[in-house]
């Protein structure tokens, strides 16, 4: 069908909202638990982690599904993945409406196609564009300070975000010092930092705290993470010219 990236956007922010105020939701942050149970009748079971040992030195076994209305966590699992699980589920009961918004009936689209739009509901749930953008400006951007308002979403899904917004940013993801991800929302980006970005990463290395470099015109912001079993960081860095 004939549609362009900003009328999938505005679709997929549309029913977000719907269904945000149809759950009284009138400010961050978003409790997908709570709104996978009472929009969508969705039960939520907890099990315990029955072999730690297998997540440790193996794969952890599969995960036993339940009934198609059932959400199954784990109760070692953190908050966050557990709302990023349940905003999963919203999102598969939103795929239909938005789908038909688009003109395309629903259980026609492909595996990517279904793959692109949980990427783009998931986050958008738990940071929705009508509060997102505005309260990352007020807070200057500030990962910690946006997490405090978004507490139910993953740092590393709150800087991705970012990427969305109309502000010029490369986002990167280290693991352990190793690049993992670096993307940009303007300019093309490969994976290699910037000098700004290196210095900054090694200061929080170092520090393991926030820091803040500005080196051949370009700024940049670092963040730890608790990232296990590795050490991780997050940085946002800004070219002084785009």
């Amino acid at each position: 069908m004939d549609f362009s990236p900003e009328d999938l956007i505005d679709t997929v922010d549309r029913e977000i909202r719907i269904v945000l105020e149809r759950a009284a939701v009138v400010e961050p942050p978003v409790d997908a638990l709570q709104v996978v149970q009472d929009q969508f009748n969705v039960e939520i079971r907890y099990e315990e982690d029955e072999d730690d040992s297998a997540g440790r030195f193996g794969p952890r076994p599969p995960r036993r599904k339940g009934p198609a209305n059932v959400l199954i966590l784990r109760e070692d699992q953190s908050p966050e993945s557990q709302h990023a699980m349940a905003a999963r589920i919203v999102a598969r009961y939103l795929l239909p409406p938005i789908l038909t918004r688009l003109g395309i009936a629903p259980g026609t689209e492909n595996k990517s196609a279904q793959t692109q739009l949980y990427g783009l509901i998931v986050p958008r749930l738990l940071l929705p564009s009508r509060w997102f953008e505005s309260d990352s400006r007020k807070a200057g951007y500030d990962l910690y300070a946006v997490k405090a308002r978004y507490s139910t979403a993953h740092l590393e899904t709150i800087a991705l975000r970012w990427l969305d917004l109309e502000e010029p940013c490369v986002i990167a993801i280290l693991d352990d010092e190793t690049v993992s991800s670096r993307r940009a929302n303007r300019f093309a980006a490969t994976r290699k930092l910037s000098v700004a970005e290196e210095l900054c990463a090694e200061k929080v290395k170092e520090t393991a705290k926030p820091a803040q470099v500005r080196n051949d015109d370009w700024s940049a912001w670092g963040w730890p993470t608790k990232g296990v079993p590795f050490g991780r960081i997050v940085l946002r860095a800004v070219p002084d010219e785009v």
